[in-house]
């Protein structure tokens, strides 16, 4: 009776930790995650995505899925085809740079030389600003009221950070960022909110600030739709001030749920209401230098494990 006793216990065990991977299921949503498939080029014209050209990645497939957006810049990267060199495939102008490494190494570097872009002029009030990015819009997502987690992993250093003195410099109006973004979206086409959505910022870097600060209100860059930012201390006690790696590994649904809330409460996203209509539909990931800094940010294994119950 006691060996019995044992083995039943034993299989009880068993069963307990088997027991939460049979009643959940992970998927990940970011598609080339480490961006070996190279990069559709958009038109720096805000407001529509216009595609004009595809530079290709380390993997020399023919299927990029993430585009390279350029915003209000006046020096667009050509789309010139490049042969990859050591491992390594690098996109350059005057004005940035991105460069396409090995996951196991140096993965992606991006880098906008304001200095060039804005010709020594600090931009003023209500004029654009300088974006390079990272986007692409995700597959069938898993509405969030369905979700028990949404694991989100990035590693990052700071190569340089230079501003550029005027005398006309305000660091309300001039800064260097570099952060990641989701688009939180109503997709119930039923809905009477269908489109809207909620801009989730995860902040990597602000030259303003060792960590950046909470950013909570409404796009003033074009989309008119709230931004929920929690301060970067939310998600990693290193600074990228540092010039070090850096990692982030959380869970951020949480987060999301929370920066719903706050919209709703704002007045904003208020056709819907509830979480059955709310899904991660899209990312984007790099710079917005609204003043004259030149910068490089490195960074490499990305990450977004949604995690949903059966």
């Amino acid at each position: 009776m006691n060996h019995i006793a044992l083995l039943l216990k034993i299989i009880s065990g068993l069963f307990l930790a088997v027991a939460p991977m049979l009643n959940s299921s992970e998927r990940e949503l970011i598609r080339d995650p480490h961006v070996q498939d190279g990069l559709i080029l958009l038109s720096a014209r805000p407001g529509k995505r216009v595609p004009y050209g595809e530079l290709p990645g380390l993997s020399n497939k023919k299927n990029a899925v993430w585009d390279l957006a350029q915003w209000s810049s006046k020096y667009p990267i050509n789309a010139l085809p490049q042969e990859p060199r050591e491992g390594v495939v690098k996109y350059e102008n005057v004005a940035k740079a991105v460069i396409l490494g090995k996951p196991e190494a140096d993965g992606i570097s991006m880098a906008v030389y304001g200095s060039i872009e804005y010709a020594g002029q600090a931009r003023k009030q209500n004029e654009p600003w300088v974006h390079l990015l990272l986007q692409q819009d995700f597959k069938q997502p898993t509405a969030l009221a369905e979700l028990t987690s949404v694991q989100f992993h990035i590693e990052a250093r700071l190569k340089s950070s230079t501003k550029v003195e005027t005398t006309d410099y305000s660091p309300g109006l001039h800064a260097a960022q570099f952060q990641v973004f989701f688009s939180v979206q109503n997709l119930n086409r039923k809905s009477a909110g269908y489109g809207e959505y909620l801009w989730f910022g995860i902040p990597i870097y602000d030259d303003r600030h060792r960590f950046p600060l909470a950013h909570k209100t409404q796009d003033t860059g074009g989309t008119k739709m709230f931004i929920f930012t929690p301060s970067g201390e939310t998600f990693t006690t290193q600074s990228a001030h540092d010039k070090q790696w850096i990692a982030i590994d959380k869970d951020i649904l949480p987060h999301m749920r929370e920066g719903l809330a706050t919209a709703w409460k704002a007045g904003f996203l208020k056709d819907s209401q509830v979480l059955t209509d709310y899904f991660i539909a899209g990312m984007n990931i790099g710079w917005e230098v609204p003043g004259i800094f030149d910068v490089e940010m490195q960074f490499k294994n990305l990450g977004l494990a949604e995690v949903k119950t059966k």
